[in-house]
């Protein structure tokens, strides 16, 4: 019988310790058989502590070392679901596990396995976490090729949608998804969650956290789901979102017995088409003042340039008009790109219609009226369709993953020796 990567590993992590902690080694949980120990369980929490940054207090040690122990029993159920229907794939697997630890936890000087050997914590422990997560994905997009084959259909739908949607407000959100397990109900894991808020506000790296604990499809991702509408957003999460500045992440939400953690990372308030790219030509009437120019001067040079151009219906109006004051001073203001103008001006030009003048606007050179002439805008920048695709597939991978891992569940065989 061929032993699988995951026995393999563990017996390699049993096989580093001492002889003098080897007598301490004892069994908490088996699956199908196969045993997990209290080691197994100690190295997983103080890895999960480093990765989400969550302190370990007397108060949540319990529910944490239950969370390692059944984060540890899902990754068992995932690859040896996997190695069952795909042969080897873990050893196929492990060089990219490895490289995965290394881009995740490595420096310039170190690699991930070292930066974690360093910290107390068994590379071993890491490893079987990252090939968990890796064997399932291949074996839910083996399971269910059949309906990942219809997000192609899909991919052109959604682009519609967003190309329809275009202007409307987006937000760039990652997302943390919780569900109560066997070992965590649904009021221990909200006061997760308030622990995982805590933590990231403190500092802790929300990707981790995600990759750790989410899920969601987005999960290895470091829970990234791209540009949302706000108006796609269930209300709840609006809320939620609704006083959280980019960067910022949002208390937990609970809706229909899950819980929703977001993180805001930038947005867009004109959608993909973003007005400060757009570029304007402008034409200008002043009436230059005085530097001892008082208030009264203003108001009456204000009052003059309102009647001026009662009557301008064109640029070609506010031109002629600059022209006849004799000043000098430019009409045309051409090829402005919006961006570029301070924020109260970009306000004013896209406040701006066509042909029509605007109020009298004082300036450091004098009252000056403004006209629109032309405006280009940005060509909406469309998201790739591979991104798109991505995205469904995350869509759907999360419901699929969890009911197969839930179908997991109930079909082994797991014991807790030494409970009644």
């Amino acid at each position: 019988m061929m032993i699988s990567t995951l026995k393999k590993l563990l017996v390699l992590l049993w096989l580093t310790l001492p002889v003098s902690a080897m007598a301490q080694i004892g069994i908490v949980a088996t699956v199908n058989g196969k045993p997990i120990t209290n080691y197994d369980v100690e190295q997983r929490l103080l890895f999960l502590q480093y990765a989400t940054n969550i302190a370990i207090t007397d108060a949540n040690r319990e529910r944490l070392t239950n969370d390692a122990l059944q984060l540890l029993i899902d990754d068992m159920l995932k690859t040896n679901a996997a190695e069952d229907a795909i042969p080897d794939l873990g050893a196929l697997l492990l060089p990219q596990v490895r490289d995965l630890i290394d881009q995740n936890f490595g420096t310039d000087t170190k690699s991930g396995s070292r930066v974690i050997s360093d910290l107390g914590i068994d590379p071993i422990t890491v490893q079987i976490k990252y090939l968990g997560d890796l064997a399932w994905s291949n074996y839910i997009s083996t399971k269910f090729a059949s309906r990942f084959e219809k997000v192609d259909t899909q991919v052109d739908d959604e682009l519609e949608r967003i190309r329809i949607n275009a202007n409307k407000p987006q937000l760039q959100l990652g997302e943390i998804i919780l569900v109560p397990g066997p070992s965590r109900t649904l009021e221990q894991t909200v006061e997760l969650a308030e622990e995982m808020v805590a933590a990231i506000r403190k500092g802790a790296n929300f990707a981790e956290v995600a990759r750790q604990y989410s899920a969601s499809g987005s999960a290895s991702r470091g829970g990234d789901i791209g540009w949302i509408i706000v108006d796609k957003l269930a209300p709840p999460f609006r809320e939620a979102l609704a006083d959280v500045e980019n960067g910022g992440v949002s208390a937990p939400v609970l809706v229909d017995g899950t819980v929703y953690i977001f993180r805001r990372v930038a947005e867009r308030k004109d959608g993909l088409a973003d007005a400060s790219q757009s570029r304007v030509w402008l034409a200008r009437a002043l009436l230059p003042l005085d530097a001892d120019a008082t208030e009264a001067d203003r108001l009456e040079l204000a009052a003059r340039l309102r009647r001026d151009t009662a009557d301008a219906t064109s640029c070609d109006d506010i031109l002629a008009l600059n022209e006849s004051y004799g000043t000098g001073a430019q009409g045309n203001l051409d090829n402005i790109l919006i961006a570029d103008l301070a924020p109260q001006m970009r306000k004013l030009l896209l406040s701006l219609t066509p042909d029509k003048p605007s109020e009298p606007l004082a300036f450091a050179e004098g009252i000056v009226t403004l006209m629109l002439c032309r405006v280009e805008r940005p060509q909406l920048q469309m998201p790739p369709r591979e991104d798109i695709r991505q995205m469904l597939i995350d869509r759907a991978f999360g419901s699929l993953a969890e009911r197969q891992l839930l179908r997991e569940r109930r079909t082994a065989i797991i014991e807790y020796p030494g409970q009644s």
